[in-house]
């Protein structure tokens, strides 16, 4: 912009609405374009990235392979379970989780808390070509679902076991719900057509893994 202000000034603030204010005396002034080089009090805005069911369902997904790092669990929260421990497994670290009064008890990183503070438990994984199969299977249930959603963590649940997966089941927050339960195990035994997809309804059904090694 080559508009010089009448107290002499070259510098405009400009708004994006065809207006501008010297920025020596304060005059604002109408007419005026933005142009690059000009300085602007505010950046325009970038446009949010969408919310999708699959990227929500990825993060539990991920999160079940134990694919993150020890600092998305607050600090507060790794103390209090050190405070509290030891542990087992994975259901005494549930149950300290659920009695406890913090703000932010991460129950989908179950399996990386298992992991760091249960060190006779091995923690199975899934690999890559694993975790694209259940984003396949997951990406059935979101094209097929348009109205109200299931629970993303039974979601994780029915597809590890249609895999095949169940020893990860023991690793991993549940609904406890039965309601609910048997409701969304309609609604998937119908979009999968399956007749033997197990019912998970605790710990206890299948066990937990096998001692680590050495």
């Amino acid at each position: 912009m080559d508009s010089i202000c009448a107290c002499g000034a070259r510098v405009w603030c400009c708004y994006y609405n065809g207006y501008a204010a010297c920025t020596n005396c304060g005059l604002l002034s109408a007419g005026m374009t933005y142009s690059e080089g000009e300085y602007a009090p505010f950046a325009p805005l970038m446009p949010r990235q969408l919310y999708t069911r699959q990227r929500r369902f990825k993060k539990y997904l991920q999160r079940a392979s134990r694919n993150q790092s020890a600092n998305t669990i607050p600090e507060e929260t790794w103390r209090y379970l050190i405070d509290h421990g030891p542990y087992n497994d994975s259901k005494a670290i549930l149950h300290t989780l659920k009695r406890s009064k913090l703000k932010r008890k991460c129950y989908d990183s179950l399996p990386i808390m298992t992991h760091s503070l249960c060190e006779n438990l091995a923690c199975p994984l899934l690999d890559i070509v694993e975790q694209d199969e259940a984003m396949r299977l997951f990406k059935t249930i979101d094209d097929a679902i348009t109205g109200p959603f299931i629970s993303y963590v039974y979601a994780l649940e029915y597809i590890l076991a249609i895999m095949g997966r169940s020893d990860l089941l023991p690793f991993i927050n549940k609904i406890q719900c039965l309601k609910r339960r048997a409701a969304y195990k309609i609604m998937l035994d119908k979009l999968f057509k399956s007749d033997g997809i197990p019912e998970v309804s605790g710990f206890e059904r299948y066990g937990f893994c096998s001692r680590r090694p050495g």
